[in-house]
């Protein structure tokens, strides 16, 4: 196998690569805007080949595909939700046009690419009201509530086309709320950096209230290296697994393991007093994914915060980790 992975530098592009290369996969190719490696493990990088390039431009993205001749793609490079609030024009090149683009060059290796994986997003769910089942799967219907989760229909969309067209097995995987080691942008990167808060003992405030569905960032890359590997014919789409929580369950969470864990000063770990009502869907189904791929794996939340909050309790003593990351 030869992995070529879009969104290389960012927190899943290297979660999904240390899983890659951990189950002894020899060939992953990174394309990035940033030839940056630093969320990867040292012990990996080398063996991971970094192409700095643009996925709007349809022509770098052609001359990859035709140099690194990929049998696998897991596509990762988007603009999250911020972004795309902030520059919406710029948001659909990018999540849109770029998978597009990507699309375009892979099917110029028809007959030798063997799988493309998507990354797609819970924001393509409407509000968790419009839903009465305990769970949201996979064939409720769409209804975003922004452009983002428009953009991901459109990808998703794309991806089934794709996979119509070529006959070559197209995944596309949602996620909600990842977090962990190397979450650090986007809106819901705020439980991440709660953390980052806790291990530090400095204040901070969630800037949403309500009920959100967690998924542990190792599970996430697990999650899409097995996407890619296994065997898979088709077109599917799936969610994560995860795990559903009230925000402030989830802190009061933290503030009990931070204290068993050494790190006492929590009590300014708070929900902002000004905060809204979180957008984003919970309650995640995930018996499809689970049926397809029995191997995924869900970290309970009370672990993943552990494992985290150890993380960065180690970045802290190290100096790698300063109050002036909380953001």
């Amino acid at each position: 196998m030869k992995i070529l992975i879009t969104g290389i530098s960012g927190c899943i592009g290297a979660a999904t690569t240390q899983k890659l290369l951990g189950q002894g996969i020899e060939e992953v190719v990174g394309l990035s805007r940033r030839d940056d490696l630093t969320r990867i493990a040292s012990q990996h990088r080398a063996q991971v080949k970094m192409i700095t390039g643009d996925i709007t431009n349809l022509d770098q993205v052609r001359n990859v595909f035709a140099q690194v001749q990929p049998t696998h793609v897991i596509h990762l490079a988007a603009f999250q939700t911020p972004e795309c609030q902030e520059n919406p024009l710029q948001g659909m090149r990018v999540n849109v046009g770029g998978w597009l683009n990507v699309l375009d060059a892979a099917r110029e290796l028809k007959g030798h690419l063997q799988r493309m994986v998507f990354a797609s997003s819970a924001a393509v769910y409407g509000p968790r009201s419009i839903y009465p089942a305990p769970e949201v799967h996979e064939k409720m219907p769409y209804l975003p509530r922004s452009l983002y989760g428009y953009w991901k229909v459109a990808g998703e969309g794309a991806a089934q086309a794709f996979c119509q067209e070529t006959g070559i097995a197209t995944i596309s995987l949602r996620l909600a709320t990842t977090y962990g080691p190397g979450r650090d942008q986007g809106l819901t990167s705020a439980p991440t950096m709660l953390l980052k808060a806790a291990a530090l003992g400095v204040p901070f405030e969630m800037p949403y209230q309500g009920r959100e569905h967690y998924h542990f960032v190792d599970d996430v890359g697990a999650a899409f290296a097995q996407a890619a590997t296994e065997d898979f014919a088709g077109y599917g789409v799936f969610n994560l697994p995860g795990q559903t929580w009230e925000v402030a369950e989830f802190i009061s969470l933290v503030k009990e393991i931070a204290g068993r864990e050494g790190m006492p000063r929590t009590a300014e770990l708070r929900v902002s007093p000004a905060a809204d009502a979180i957008a984003f869907i919970c309650d995640l189904g995930q018996e499809e994914i689970l049926k397809v791929f029995p191997q995924v794996p869900m970290t309970p939340l009370r672990r993943g915060i552990e494992r985290s909050l150890r993380y960065f309790q180690e970045q802290v003593h190290a100096g790698d980790l300063t109050p002036g990351e909380i953001h």
